[in-house]
């Protein structure tokens, strides 16, 4: 048995070294390795670039993408193999694929094990954070090496409250995908409200209803924990805005305001109360009605 090791070891090495001392033959075949990585590498960017430019839906373009990345590294490795198989002993060759074969199979733990560490160390998000990777978003409750726990947020209720599902995600999704984090420097976001009026309303009481109210949102929650500061570095609008925009069923009124986003819903509904009470309350103000005319 130690004799058929050592026989089999001294053929590998063997057939190594006759590859290596042959240098046109290793020259050549590395400089052919060489052109086909490049020219994928080109092919995969010419592929990502049209796919940018063909506006699908983010989902639907990160699956295309990763199937023509897979796709690409497959073709090239199968084309590196070729080139080389003249090269090398057949053994060597089968040793080699067996090795790529074995790659593969670990490829998806290596790659969870990695986005483990950019977790970890690139401090991407903590626990009990809020982020949102893909079409999901929930808050940290657990990291491991190979996958992420969050408590789902939304999915199909209208409010951003919790639907009782925990969502397991693999660490390597972050490798891909862009992951937004709620509080990651503060707890803050920007939320929009609007309602729609008749064209004929008195838009400039119904702005003044809204800003009032916003104002007195703004004394009572954000100007004692709002970092200033922070925003203006950040050069984000810490204020609140109101717009006016024109539209065919009536006049849109709209306002963006900052809002701590554990009270996202409670803050709208709450807002959402106070300025519909006020517009009912006002004659001149008047909800704009979808008109449906049959027309015999």
């Amino acid at each position: 048995m130690n004799q058929y090791v050592e026989d089999l070891q001294n053929s590998i090495l063997g057939n190594l070294n006759k590859a290596v001392d042959n240098r046109n033959l290793y020259y050549n075949n590395l400089t052919k390795t060489i052109v086909v990585l490049i020219f994928f590498v080109l092919l995969f960017m010419l592929c990502k670039k049209g796919l940018n430019r063909m506006n699908l839906d983010p989902n639907k373009q990160r699956r295309i993408h990763r199937r023509i990345k897979n796709t690409l590294l497959t073709l090239c490795l199968i084309l590196i193999s070729i080139i080389w198989i003249n090269a090398l002993n057949s053994l060597v060759i089968i040793l080699i694929l067996l090795a790529l074969f074995a790659t593969v199979l670990i490829r998806s733990t290596l790659d969870n094990i990695i986005g483990w560490y950019f977790i970890r160390k690139r401090h991407y998000f903590k626990l009990n954070q809020r982020i949102e990777i893909g079409d999901k978003i929930g808050k940290v409750v657990g990291v491991n090496f190979f996958y992420f726990e969050i408590a789902e947020i939304k999915n199909w209720l209208t409010s951003e409250s919790f639907t009782g599902r925990i969502i397991k995600i693999p660490n390597k999704e972050i490798l891909d995908n862009e992951v937004f984090n709620y509080n990651y420097l503060n707890q803050m976001v920007r939320q929009e409200i609007s309602f729609i009026i008749r064209h004929d309303s008195n838009y400039h009481d119904a702005k003044e209803i809204v800003e009032e109210t916003l104002h007195t949102y703004y004394e009572n929650e954000i100007y004692s924990m709002n970092d200033g500061e922070l925003y203006e570095k950040l050069n984000i609008p810490s204020e609140p805005s109101f717009h006016l925009d024109i539209a065919e069923s009536g006049l849109v009124l709209s306002c963006q305001f900052l809002v701590d986003f554990h009270k996202v819903s409670a803050v709208k509904t709450k807002l959402n109360e106070t300025i519909l009470e006020a517009f009912n309350t006002h004659p001149e103000i008047e909800f704009a009605v979808l008109e449906i005319k049959q027309v015999n």
